[in-house]
């Protein structure tokens, strides 16, 4: 690659354009072949291992006859039970490793064409199947100085992809078995996310066990047969099938974390995975290591009478090659997810078959025992089936039951599908297992009949060159010299990496004058012709090509001619289909405009219900509130009508007392009448008459009038007692006390001028009318006799309130007349009664305006003026007997609200 003088750096396109179309071409030939070709089949390969005996002691049931042909014979004890069993039974197997054969030899033998497979992008199945004690856990995995099959085969992937690894992350699981591509941005953010986790202590370290460091340093030759233009990465996972369920061995979380049971699904490619599973991207063998050591430890495990660490649960560890190619320069990966190829290998380490009349299990363990038989019996009633159905196409098949057991169905892929599989029946020689060896033998040469799809992954042929990766590395390599030897214009060469013809090495030198002169011109004849051959071919090679990419180019033409005509056809259809959708376009638009008027006139007619429900509810609480009204104007008039009868039942019974007394006094009149009448001693009888009709007018005052209280003011009056509305008031005369004048009259010419004795704190009346005095002086206390008589006083006013049964406020409003006593005292005289009461101004429904004829009054007032006028009259009558200077009252009837 390092450039001359004369030569140009950069190789024509055209020649590279043309080659790359002359293979895209071959390849799509070599396609249409395959299509058409029946894919091959392959047998299912099993393998025998011999396990060496465990003593020196022991009796063996099995000889090797020769590498493919093993001999089980009968022992003694055996023969003492079943006397017409076989002696000897031989099995044929593709190859039979005697107990001294080594590791490596069983590796080479059955694991490296696996792997071969696996970069090549091909499915591979491996399992081993034996009775328990025979050897499968150690010919998978190992020991501290023997390795198994797994760590192997991890050994040799690695160093056959160690320089073709792509970066970390580049390659993502999708969660559904698949892969995508990450773009170098994205794999960078990836890696910087691990090393924030790696330095927070949340990756595990590194195990010490002494198995990791003794694996790395087995030699083994990387294999041949790798893509060079592609970019690789290793997936792993570990599962485990105990009693019939999933479980992921490497799952996140302590080691003494209960693991969850997963579920074995279907992908898009009809192969079968664990749904959930835990996938670990790895980058060498130390780190696969340590994820194996990881799941181990979770794996369960247990002791029983043949093995002391027997595996209760059969293992699957899978390894998946991912692989794409790279772009024209060779540098990174094509980011189209279809470029992927998956290869995977799934070793698998299946639980021994027990019998428990040998194990003596109990408990837990038997029901593990009874688990593990059963599957094993599964894995083999369905490779038995798919024998018969092979074998017996023209019949009716038989339904496989892969999903009996989760084993099966997690394989189902690879006996149904594509791929190689491969079995290593582990034999204990001992001759207390012969029966078990024989079932186990028995089911291993019966699985050889079945055939199994051999797997042709199909790469897609992008026509990039192949080796430009390789020719880009050695490019930059030149460019990089050339500047050391300071060519600065290398930098500027750009690479076209093309297919380029040649016919060899340069022509060696010799001289001609050399005594070997002959000889040398002898082999320079045979290197021309070899060149003149080689010519010969290239350009019938160029020829053929040519011709193959005119054929491909017609081919393309005829093609684009048909595809023209379609485009038309279907522009036409388009058309019509567009003329069609506008007009569904307009109907939609009337429809639309049609639903718009319909919901406007819906919006309306919702608001007018809005609006007479809510009149309908402002109706009923009107209603309500006049129904509450009527309910306590009722209780209000009850209330009132119980009042006024008790009222007049106790002027009722006043009265008939009054007139029981005044019979009395008449009877006692006409019976002292009659007395002196009859008596001789007229004139002491007429004193003592006299002197009796006085009492008695003192007594009939006294008893017609009880509820009449008077007001008698003096000069040691210190406060004024309130008499009630309904009351008239008079002096009482007594012994030593002045009489009032009745012929005092006052001067109409000097005014009216009031004294308004009220509560200290009066409540506001707040009526219509209000009580008008003209010239008054309001005080709350009478304490001296000067507050009447000093101030020249004639009317004197007594404000009373009180709360009626309906709870109003009522303001009573007693007037009287200020008259002077012969003592030289005052005495007031109440003639007139005011009744003010505060009523709501909304009128009620059942109010009626007061006529003319005299109803106008209302019930409190008629009730107070009915009072006064009974007072009044029974004064009247009394009044023409008294002896002393009374004064008369006069009632004025007002009318006041």
């Amino acid at each position: 690659m390092k450039p001359s003088a004369k030569t140009p750096m950069k190789v024509t396109k055209t020649l590279y354009q043309r080659e790359l179309r002359t293979q895209s071409s071959s390849s799509s030939e070599q396609a249409e072949e395959a299509n058409v070709v029946v894919k091959a089949k392959d047998p299912v390969h099993v393998f025998c291992r011999i396990r060496p005996l465990p003593s020196d002691g022991d009796l063996s049931c099995v000889r090797v006859r020769n590498s493919t042909t093993v001999i089980l014979a009968t022992p003694e004890q055996v023969l003492g039970n079943k006397q017409g069993a076989q002696k000897e039974t031989q099995y044929i197997f593709r190859h039979v490793f005697e107990p001294q054969t080594s590791q490596q030899d069983i590796f080479s033998a059955v694991a490296q064409p696996l792997v071969e497979n696996l970069i090549k992008g091909r499915n591979s199945l491996l399992f081993t199947y034996g009775v328990t004690g025979s050897g499968k856990t150690y010919t998978m995995t190992g020991d501290t100085r023997h390795r198994g099959i797994m760590p192997r085969c991890l050994d040799v992937l690695f160093r056959t992809i160690s320089d073709y690894q792509a970066k970390k992350y580049v390659f993502k699981p999708d969660r559904l078995n698949g892969f995508e591509i990450l773009s170098e941005a994205d794999a960078l953010l990836e890696r910087q996310h691990e090393m924030n986790q790696r330095f927070k202590g949340a990756l595990k370290r590194k195990d010490s066990d002494p198995e990791i460091a003794s694996q790395a340093s087995c030699d083994l030759t990387p294999l041949r047969g790798i893509d060079e233009d592609n970019m690789y990465a290793v997936f792993v996972t570990y599962i485990e099938v105990y009693n019939n369920s999933v479980y992921d061995l490497l799952e996140e979380g302590n080691i003494q974390k209960t693991l969850q049971s997963k579920i074995i699904r279907e992908d898009a490619n009809h192969n079968m995975f664990v749904h959930g599973v835990t996938e670990i991207e790895i980058k060498s063998v130390e780190e696969a290591i340590e994820a194996f050591q990881t799941g181990q430890k979770r794996k369960r495990m247990g002791h029983t009478v043949l093995n002391a660490e027997s595996s209760r649960s059969h293992s699957v560890f899978n390894i998946r090659l991912v692989q794409a190619p790279t772009d024209s320069q060779g540098e990174q990966v094509l980011q189209d997810k279809r470029t992927i190829t998956i290869g995977q290998l799934s070793l698998v380490d299946l639980a021994g078959s027990e019998r428990s009349s040998r194990t003596k299990n109990t408990g837990l363990r038997l029901r593990e025992a009874g688990n593990i038989n059963n599957s094993l019996m599964t894995l083999r009633t369905c490779l038995e089936y798919l024998r018969e159905n092979q074998q017996q196409a023209n019949a009716a098949p038989k339904k496989i039951p892969y999903r009996d057991s989760k084993v099966t169905h997690l394989f189902k892929n690879y006996f149904d599908g594509e791929g190689q599989v491969s079995m290593i029946v582990c034999i204990n020689p001992r001759a207390e297992d012969h029966d078990e060896n024989a079932q186990v033998m028995k089911f291993a040469e019966m699985t050889q009949e079945v055939q199994i799809a051999r797997a042709a992954p199909i790469k897609a042929d992008l026509g990039l060159t192949p080796g430009r990766r390789k020719a880009n590395k050695m490019f930059k390599i030149a460019v990089n010299n050339l500047n050391e030897l300071g060519h600065s214009e290398a930098k500027k060469l750009d690479v076209d990496i093309g297919l380029v013809y040649t016919l060899g090495p340069d022509f060696p030198q010799y001289k001609i004058d050399s005594p070997q002169a002959e000889s040398a011109i002898q082999e320079l004849m045979q290197y021309l012709l070899l060149r003149i051959e080689k010519r010969k071919v290239l350009s019938n090679d160029l020829e053929t090509r040519c011709d193959r990419f005119r054929l491909h180019l017609m081919q393309m033409e005829k093609e684009n001619l048909s595809l023209r005509c379609e485009l038309a056809s279907l522009k036409a259809v388009y058309k019509q289909e567009r003329d069609r959708s506008s007009a569904l376009e307009n109907k939609i638009r009337v429809h639309e405009s049609s639903i718009d008027v319909l919901n406007n006139k819906v919006k309306n007619r919702e608001r007018q219900i809005d609006d007479l429900t809510r009149q309908l509810r402002g109706q009923q609480t009107l209603l309500d509130k006049k129904e509450q009204e009527k309910e306590h104007q009722k209780k209000k008039f009850d209330s009132k009508l119980a009042v006024e009868m008790d009222r007049r039942n106790r002027l009722h019974e006043l009265k008939h007392a009054k007139l029981q007394d005044k019979i009395r006094v008449k009877d006692e009149k006409l019976r002292l009448l009659s007395n002196i009448i009859q008596s001789d001693e007229l004139p002491k009888r007429l004193r003592r008459s006299q002197s009796l009709d006085n009492l008695s007018e003192a007594s009939n005052s006294k008893e017609q009038r009880p509820a009449i209280e008077s007001v008698q003011i003096t000069p040691a009056t210190t406060e004024m007692a309130t008499p009630r509305n309904d009351l008239y008031f008079t002096p009482r005369v007594g012994r030593g006390m002045a009489a009032a004048n009745k012929r005092h009259r006052r001067s109409r010419s000097t005014g009216e001028k009031w004294i308004e004795h009220r509560a200290p704190n009066p409540v506001p009346l707040g009526t219509v009318l209000q009580p008008y005095l003209k010239n008054r002086k309001s005080v709350t206390k009478l304490t001296d006799m000067k507050d009447l008589t000093g101030q020249r006083a004639n009317k004197y006013l007594l404000v009373s309130q009180e709360a009626d049964t309906d709870g109003d406020v009522e303001t009573k409003l007693f007037k009287g007349n200020i008259i002077p006593t012969c003592g030289g005292g005052a005495q007031v005289v109440f003639d007139d009664v005011e009744c003010l009461k505060q009523k709501s101004p909304v009128p009620s429904p059942n109010r009626k305006r007061p006529s003319a004829g005299g109803n106008g009054a209302s019930s409190n007032m008629n009730t107070a003026l009915t009072a006064l006028s009974t007072i009044n009259s029974i004064n009247t009558i009394e009044l023409a007997s008294r002896c002393n200077v009374g004064i008369e009252g006069h009632i004025v009837k007002r009318t006041k609200i």
